[in-house]
């Protein structure tokens, strides 16, 4: 189902997944990436969802779908023949824009205080599979932010303490 959003603004926050989802901003109420394989990407929602997921406010490194068992544990490979991860890598091939929110994350930086924030439009620059911190291979993307004019910066949710940038310089160089 494809929802057009009526006017967002960068940095809107929504208080839950169901707002966002009337509002058109991210439809899927569970889901990470909503999409259509021949269309691409239209929306992701980043938040405490895969380990390997890197947020550097203007550039995210974003880790696929798929491959996770009830209790969020990762088991098995990812693919880009999963529907959602087609989405994202199409929209890799395309160039076609994709809308980012991020939700609460108490790893993340950026990441609102509470509920879901829209951050605006990024570019997905890279797709590739890669391993993950627990073996498997990951479909993972890494998007850069579109800078647009009088759009402000990525807002954060945290306050930078040494301990939080020690662990954002790690991720970093990891990512």
């Amino acid at each position: 189902m494809i929802v057009m959003p009526q006017r967002i603004h960068t940095a809107h926050v929504y208080i839950c997944r169901d707002e966002l989802a009337k509002a058109g901003v991210h439809v899927q109420r569970q889901a990470g990436i909503h999409g259509d394989q021949e269309l691409g990407a239209f929306s992701i929602c980043l938040s405490k969802g895969y380990e390997d997921n890197v947020d550097n406010g203007n550039s995210i490194i974003y880790v696929g779908s798929g491959g996770q068992d009830d209790d969020g544990n990762q088991i098995r490979h990812q693919s880009f023949d999963h529907p959602p991860n087609k989405a994202l890598f199409t929209s890799f091939e395309t160039k076609r824009p994709v809308r980012v929110v991020r939700g609460v994350n108490e790893n993340s930086f950026y990441s609102p205080k509470t509920g879901y924030r829209y951050d605006g439009l990024y570019v997905v620059d890279e797709a590739e599979l890669k391993e993950g911190k627990k073996g498997f291979k990951m479909c993972t993307f890494k998007l850069r932010r579109i800078e647009e004019e009088g759009q402000k910066g990525v807002p954060t949710g945290r306050k930078l303490t040494t301990k939080k940038m020690a662990k954002m310089v790690k991720n970093a160089r990891s990512g």
